[in-house]
């Protein structure tokens, strides 16, 4: 399965099985994060067989069934690193995907505070991304019109660009970003500033440059 074919089959899944990840796709998945965390200057962990950060917490949002199984977004709180999170993020997804597994990203509907994972003083857990098993697939998500998304381009490589960002996961399903290109220089803004809308930017960015090509553009 290509990255466009994951991300095309990859829906949000909030129930799964009991079935175990196997060794094989835990040293899989570890040396993607390890990739992560050594590019972008993260501190992403692999949490296994425990479900503490989502036993005994009950959103008022998106329950959550059997997960024992997710990948923790941490980084030290400097520069973009929200963006960071977003797009090695989704990257994680797309490779769990490849995988086997089913997930969905998870921002607020968890107990951070029971979340297994090591923290500096000066890093911050941003979010995590449940995966497993999931007892479906998931449904494709509502999307607005790409016309709404971005300013039309001609060029084949950003439509192919908006397609896969429009299957891009963002919080609440709002979809609040805008995709421009002048010429081969592509740029993308949100409403706001807040931290979510930076973890979706670079969830978005990430989506966009697997379905346009990296080597067809550049980010502003």
């Amino acid at each position: 399965m290509t990255e466009i074919e994951a991300i095309r089959a990859r829906h949000a899944v909030r129930n799964y099985t009991a079935k175990p990840l196997s060794p094989e796709i835990i040293d899989e998945l570890s040396q993607e994060i390890e990739q992560c965390n050594r590019q972008g200057q993260l501190h992403i962990q692999l949490v296994t067989e425990n479900e503490d950060a989502f036993k005994t917490f009950i959103p008022l949002f998106g329950r959550f069934k059997n997960v024992k199984n997710y990948i923790a977004l941490a980084a030290k709180k400097q520069g973009d690193f929200y963006v960071k999170c977003g797009y090695c993020g989704a990257r994680l997804m797309v490779k769990a995907q490849q995988a086997g597994l089913n997930s969905c990203w998870v921002t607020n509907t968890y107990n951070a505070k029971k979340c297994p994972v090591t923290l500096a003083p000066d890093e911050e857990l941003v979010g995590v991304i449940a995966i497993g098993y999931g007892t479906t697939d998931g449904t494709q998500h509502k999307s607005k019109s790409m016309e709404r998304l971005c300013k039309p381009c001609s060029d084949k490589w950003f439509t192919d660009g908006m397609n896969a960002a429009v299957l891009a996961p963002t919080g609440l399903n709002r979809q609040n970003f805008f995709i421009e290109a002048n010429g081969n220089t592509v740029s993308i803004r949100t409403k706001d500033n807040h931290p979510m809308s930076q973890i979706n930017t670079g969830i978005v960015k990430y989506h966009f440059e697997i379905g346009a090509g990296r080597e067809n553009f550049n980010w502003e």
